[in-house]
C-alpha cells in the first residue's frame, strides 16, 4: 500500500496548520499593545475607577477595539455589555468636620477633618480627645504609647511614623511616610475600641502628609446593589494639619513639638487624655446609583459539537482612580496590562485561518478592585453555561519586570516581581493538563512560565470565582511591584516585550485547551 499521497497530505495539513498559527502570534505586537496602552493608562480616563466616567469610557475603548478584532456579542446579546449597579457613597467636605466643645457644650473651635475612608451612612459621634504619641509599640525595648492608658471610646490623636528608640529618639532623617508601618501601629489601638483616629503629620515630617499618602484612601465607596452585602467595612480615621492637633492639645498646656520633643529626650511615652473637652465628629455623606459594566464578546467554535463550549480569558479592566490630591492611579500593569493581553489575544484569534473547535469567550470585568465584583456577577449571571466553561484563563499585572526599587514589602505583601523572561501562574493545581499546556506554550514564545500552585495571591483575582464553581483556573501574573496601586504605575515601566510574550503563551494556552477534543480533568473541583 503506497501511504505517500496520504504522508504528503498530512504534511501539507500540519504547514497550513503552523503558518495560521505563527500568522496569529505575529499579529500580537509591540505597536499595537503600546496603543492599547497609551489609552488604557492616559490621565485622560482618570484611572478607570468602577463608578466613574473614566471606568465607562475605558470600557467603550474595549468593545470599539473587540468588534475591530472580530469579536461579536454572545448569542442572544445585542452588545458586549454586561452592567451592574451600584451605590455610590461619598464624604460633602463642606459638612465634614470635627467641633471642640467644653464640658459644659461651648464650642471652642471647629477644624477640618479629612476621612481616610469612606463611611456607609453618615457618622455622628462624641468622645473625649485623647494623644497617643506614635502609636507604636516596640516588644524589644518595652516601649509603648498604649502603656497604662485605655483608649476605649476615645477620639485619638496619633503622630506618624516611629521614634529612634536606639538613637536619637526622633523619627530617622529623611524617613518617608510608610502605609505598612502606619496600619500595623493602628491594630493594637483599634483592639481597644476608639471612637475616632485623627493621624497628624508629626512635626519633624517635612513633607506633605494627606489622603494621598496612603494606598488605601478612597475619593468614594461603592456598595454592589445586586447582591447581599454581609458588612460594610470602614474606620473612621481622619487626617488632620498639625496646627489643628495644636488647638486640640491646647487646654493641656502643650503642643505637638514639645510632646515629640519629651519623648525623644526621655524615650518614653506621654500619652494622656485631654482634659475638659469634648469632640463632636460629623462625616457627612451623599449617595448616588451608578453603573458599570463587564465586556464580554465572544468568537464561536469551529467543530459542531464542541462549539457548545468554550475558553473564557478573564481580565479587569477597573483600577482605583484619582487620589483626594488629584492625583491618578493610571494603573498601566494593574490591569491596564491584563487588558491589552486580552485585546492581543482576540487579534489573535481572529486571523486564526480555522477557528479553534471550542469557542472562546472574552471576558473584562469591572469592580475587581472593590472586591472581585464583576467576574462575582458573571458567575451569578454565566453569559455562557458555566458547565460547559472548560477553563479560565486570567490575565492581572503581566507588563511589569524587576526594577532596582522592587524590595520589601508593599500593603504588607512582600514584594514579589519576577524578572523579564519569566511570569508566574497561580492555581488550584486541579488540573495539571492547562498547567502543562502554559508551560509548553511558554517554552514556544521564549518565557519561561513559573507554577506556583495556590501561592499567596491565590484568591486575589477574578480566577478565584471560578475556581469556586469547580471551573479549573489559571492566572498569569507578574508579582507585586514598588509602584502597585500608586501614581507611579504608569506606561513607562511597563516592559512591552514580556506583554507580548506573555500575551502570546496565554493565546497558544488557551488554543491547546480548545483544539484538544478531551474535556480537561478537573480533580478536586473548587475550593476546600
Amino acid at each position: 500500500m503506497d501511504n505517500k499521497p496520504l504522508l504528503l497530505l498530512l504534511s501539507l495539513l500540519i504547514s497550513i496548520t503552523t503558518f495560521s498559527q505563527q500568522k496569529s502570534l505575529d499579529a500580537i505586537t509591540i505597536e499595537n499593545s503600546q496603543a492599547y496602552m497609551k489609552y488604557l493608562s492616559s490621565d485622560a480616563i482618570q484611572g478607570r475607577r468602577t463608578g466613574s466616567d473614566g471606568n465607562l469610557d475605558a470600557a467603550a475603548y474595549i468593545v470599539n477595539q473587540a468588534e475591530k478584532a472580530g469579536l461579536r456579542p454572545l448569542p442572544g446579546r445585542e452588545d458586549m455589555y454586561q452592567t451592574l449597579k451600584f451605590l455610590k457613597t461619598s464624604v460633602v467636605e463642606d459638612s465634614t468636620a470635627l467641633i471642640l466643645r467644653d464640658t459644659l457644650g461651648n464650642e471652642i473651635c471647629k477644624i477640618n477633618v479629612e476621612p481616610l475612608m469612606t463611611p456607609a451612612s453618615t457618622v455622628d459621634l462624641s468622645g473625649e480627645i485623647a494623644y497617643a504619641g506614635y502609636g507604636y509599640m516596640n516588644s524589644k525595648t518595652r516601649y509603648s504609647d498604649y502603656q497604662g492608658i485605655s483608649f476605649k471610646d476615645k477620639v485619638v490623636i496619633v503622630m506618624t511614623r516611629k521614634p529612634d528608640l536606639a538613637g536619637s529618639g526622633m523619627p530617622r532623617e529623611n524617613e518617608k511616610i510608610n502605609e505598612d508601618l502606619e496600619m500595623r501601629k493602628l491594630t493594637p489601638l483599634l483592639m481597644q475600641g476608639p471612637k475616632a483616629i485623627l493621624f497628624v503629620a508629626d512635626p519633624a515630617y517635612d513633607d506633605s502628609f494627606n489622603s494621598g499618602s496612603f494606598r488605601m484612601g478612597d475619593t468614594y465607596k461603592l456598595t454592589p446593589l445586586f447582591k447581599s452585602s454581609s458588612f460594610n467595612f470602614a474606620l473612621n480615621i481622619c487626617i488632620i494639619s498639625p496646627e489643628d492637633a495644636d488647638r486640640l492639645l491646647a487646654p493641656a498646656g502643650t503642643n505637638l513639638i514639645e510632646l515629640q520633643n519629651n519623648i525623644s529626650e526621655t524615650k518614653k511615652p506621654v500619652s494622656f487624655i485631654v482634659p475638659g473637652e469634648v469632640a463632636d465628629l460629623t462625616i457627612k455623606v451623599k449617595q448616588d446609583t451608578v453603573y458599570s459594566s463587564n465586556v464580554v464578546g465572544y468568537i464561536e467554535g469551529s467543530d459542531p459539537a464542541l462549539k457548545e463550549e468554550c475558553v473564557i480569558y478573564s481580565a479587569h479592566y477597573d483600577h482605583v482612580g484619582v487620589k483626594k490630591d488629584g492625583s491618578v492611579n493610571n494603573g498601566a500593569n494593574d490591569n491596564a496590562s491584563g487588558t491589552v493581553g486580552l485585546l492581543n489575544i482576540a487579534k489573535a484569534f481572529s486571523v486564526l485561518e480555522k477557528k479553534p473547535l471550542r469557542s472562546i469567550v472574552f471576558l473584562w470585568t469591572t469592580g475587581e478592585e472593590e472586591g472581585l465584583y464583576g467576574s462575582g456577577y458573571y458567575i451569578s449571571n454565566p453569559l455562557f453555561p458555566l458547565d460547559k466553561t472548560v477553563a479560565d484563563l486570567n490575565f492581572d499585572m503581566i507588563g511589569r519586570s524587576w526594577m532596582p526599587a522592587d524590595t520589601g514589602k508593599v500593603m504588607g505583601q512582600k514584594l514579589d516581581i519576577n524578572g523579564r523572561d519569566t511570569i508566574k501562574i497561580i492555581s488550584a493545581r486541579d488540573c495539571m493538563e492547562i498547567i502543562d499546556y502554559a508551560i509548553a506554550s511558554g517554552n514556544e514564545t521564549g518565557l519561561k512560565v513559573i507554577d506556583e500552585g495556590r501561592g499567596s495571591h491565590f484568591s486575589g483575582s477574578d480566577h478565584y470565582n471560578f475556581v469556586l464553581k469547580g471551573i479549573p483556573a489559571v492566572f498569569f501574573f507578574t508579582g507585586l511591584h514598588s509602584d502597585y496601586h500608586s501614581i507611579t504605575d504608569d506606561y513607562e515601566f511597563i516592559d512591552f516585550d514580556k506583554l507580548v510574550k506573555t500575551s502570546r503563551t496565554g493565546f497558544l494556552t488557551g488554543l491547546k485547551i480548545a483544539n484538544n477534543p478531551e474535556r480537561p480533568v478537573v480533580k478536586k473541583p473548587g475550593v476546600k
